[in-house]
Order: C-alpha cells, then sequence, then structure tokens
C-alpha cells in the first residue's frame, strides 16, 4: 500500500477528467454478487481487449511508468452512490480464463490487480484472509490477480471512486 502515489498534479489531472462533462461514463445495476435494485455503479473505461477506450490512458501513463508495465489486460474506473446501507459485492477475481472457476483459477498467475483510490470515504475494499483497506484519496495497493477481493460500499460521501488496472510487470 502507497499513500500519496502520484504528485499533487498527476492526480489532481486523473479526477479533474473523471469529473468533466466529457467522460463518458455507463450505468451498471449490478455490482458483482449483488443485484439489489439501489446497488449500482458507474463505470468507464479507459483500456480493454488491447485498445485504449478513452483519453484517460493518456493521462494514466504516470501510474504506468511507476507500476513498470510491460502488459496492460484493462483499466476500469468504478464510481458508486452513496447508501444508507453497506453493500458487499462477492469475493472475486477482477480476470479468471473462461476455463477457470474461482476454486481452481486460470490464466492470471503472473497478472496483478491494482487499485488507485481517488477520494477519501469509509467504503473500502476487503480481502478473503479478512485484511480490509480503506478508501483514501490517492492511496494506491498491488495485489497478484488471484487473490480473491470484493469492494464495500460508502455511507458518508456521495461517491465512492476508484480506478481498478489489471496489468503484467517485468517484477
Amino acid at each position: 500500500m502507497v499513500d500519496d502515489f502520484l504528485n499533487d498534479q498527476e492526480f489532481g489531472h486523473i479526477v479533474d477528467f473523471l469529473n468533466s462533462d466529457d467522460t463518458d461514463w455507463k450505468k451498471f445495476h449490478k455490482v458483482v454478487g449483488d443485484d439489489h435494485k439501489d446497488n449500482w455503479q458507474y463505470v468507464h473505461i479507459a483500456y480493454e481487449k488491447m485498445l485504449p477506450k478513452s483519453l484517460l490512458f493518456d493521462i494514466l501513463s504516470c501510474v504506468f511508468g511507476k507500476l513498470h508495465v510491460i502488459s496492460m489486460y484493462r483499466v476500469k474506473v468504478n464510481c458508486e452512490q452513496r447508501h444508507s446501507q453497506r453493500y458487499y459485492s462477492n469475493f472475486h477475481y477482477d480476470y479468471n480464463s473462461s476455463k477457470g472457476t474461482h476454486e481452481n483459477p486460470i490464466g492470471h498467475d503472473h497478472m496483478k490487480t491494482g487499485i488507485l483510490y481517488l477520494n477519501t470515504c469509509d467504503g473500502y475494499t476487503e480481502f478473503e484472509d479478512g485484511k480490509k483497506v480503506n478508501s483514501v484519496a490517492n492511496r494506491f495497493i498491488e495485489f497478484p490477480s488471484n487473490i480473491l477481493h470484493r469492494g464495500v460500499s460508502q455511507t458518508d460521501t456521495e461517491w465512492r471512486s476508484v480506478i481498478n488496472f489489471n496489468y503484467f510487470t517485468g517484477s
């Protein structure tokens, strides 16, 4: 876990882009594992299927350089609204081949998952072993993609926003 992962200018540029009226958001009514009608989020895809999908991809070059990325799989921004109660997604992997299962994952032994938290709130990321990482603006965590984790919604701020990175590094 790294706090103050980016300098103020880099982090501000990312947040400003995502808060601009020109950013394309898609509303998804189902968060992994919880299909309650009130549990939805906005998603912005920056990179997927070997192609940049957004100008955000270029802005994130400051992140890729720090991570020593040699190959990107996906970059996705999740923006979840405030709830009066907590919602817990199921524990999941961000990537699993079509032949794998959660009990027997295939295809991501060397892939890493990173999360850049965009705001501070009482939401968090929880791991299967019980470890929790609080949502703190400009905090970055990295872990092997074969570690089960889940997002937990916030109750104290209007939004909880994170960028999920799935990638391979040279180390």
